[in-house]
């Protein structure tokens, strides 16, 4: 705003032609104002000059809770970052950039409808600890899995025990060389059937399979190696499995061993239940032939 000066001595003319142009010049022609000031008293006028003033020279900034803060032409605005939660930098011309420390705490509860990416080799989400490939439980030695856990596989934690069907079907296997699974308990199988498949999952299994239980029954195998004979066997069972005395006449069914099966002077008197002398005499009485025959 120009600064006019009216001596005493100049004419009303010079009055005129001063104010004139001090008002149209100096302070504006109100004519060509955009705003308009509806206070009545001082101080409202005064916010409502602000209020237009700001406009233009300064602005306005508001929170989620809609709180606002009016900052003005000549003010700062300053924007602090809490300790691993948010970092500002200010950069030239005019920039403000936001971003997160490596190490971000979160004291609230978080909805996040997208998907999420975390780079970085360790993670802990509570208690539950992620370390590149490496799941664990930071206060105890078990997760716990409240639904259906589904993996291609199953491994012990030094490999000699997996539960794998990637092969086509459910395998339990070990990688000890001698093949031995160890069972600290007893296991008791539901069921009348053990299905056992060989080393190619085909159309053919052998099947362990029992009746019906009526009372407790104790099968015991022997400790020795062999082959386990079946009703069905028609050729495991050599002479060297059968000893002396042990088949009696109660396990040989009537007519079951044919001439066929006796050799050549096999059967003497020993065998004869009731030995009979048969002699044949010459004219002098003495002895030409005895006949040994089976008595009543």
């Amino acid at each position: 705003m120009a600064v006019r000066n009216i001596a005493v001595t100049d004419t009303l003319e010079t009055f005129r032609t001063e104010f004139n142009a001090l008002a149209a010049n100096d302070f504006g022609d109100i004519a060509g104002l955009t705003g308009s000031i509806s206070a009545t008293n001082l101080v409202d006028a005064m916010n409502e000059t602000i209020s237009i003033a700001t406009s233009t020279a300064g602005f306005t900034i508001a929170d989620d809770t809609s709180t606002t803060q009016l900052v003005g032409g000549g003010e700062t605005l300053t924007v602090k970052g809490t300790a691993n939660q948010i970092q500002t930098v200010v950069s030239a011309t005019d920039t403000l950039t936001l971003s997160f420390p490596s190490t971000v705490s979160i004291n609230q509860d978080i909805n996040i409808s997208r998907n999420v990416t975390a780079n970085g080799s360790l993670h802990t989400l509570g208690t539950i600890e992620i370390s590149g490939n490496t799941l664990r439980s930071t206060d105890s030695t078990r997760i716990n899995v409240n639904d259906t856990f589904r993996a291609n596989a199953f491994e012990s934690q030094t490999g000699l025990l997996t539960i794998d069907e990637t092969s086509g079907f459910g395998r339990i296997s070990t990688t000890r060389s001698d093949n031995i699974m160890v069972f600290s308990a007893i296991p008791a199988f539901q069921g009348t059937s053990v299905i056992f498949e060989g080393a190619t999952p085909d159309a053919h299994e052998t099947t362990l399979t029992v009746t019906e239980p009526t009372a407790d029954r104790t099968i015991t195998f022997p400790d020795i190696t062999g082959t386990v004979v079946t009703s069905g066997d028609t050729g495991s069972v050599t002479s060297t499995m059968i000893l002396n005395g042990t088949i009696s006449t109660d396990d040989i069914a009537d007519d079951q061993i044919s001439e066929a099966k006796v050799a050549d002077d096999a059967i003497g008197q020993d065998q004869l239940k009731t030995v009979v002398n048969l002699q044949i005499l010459n004219s002098s009485g003495g002895v030409l032939k005895s006949i040994f025959g089976a008595g009543a």
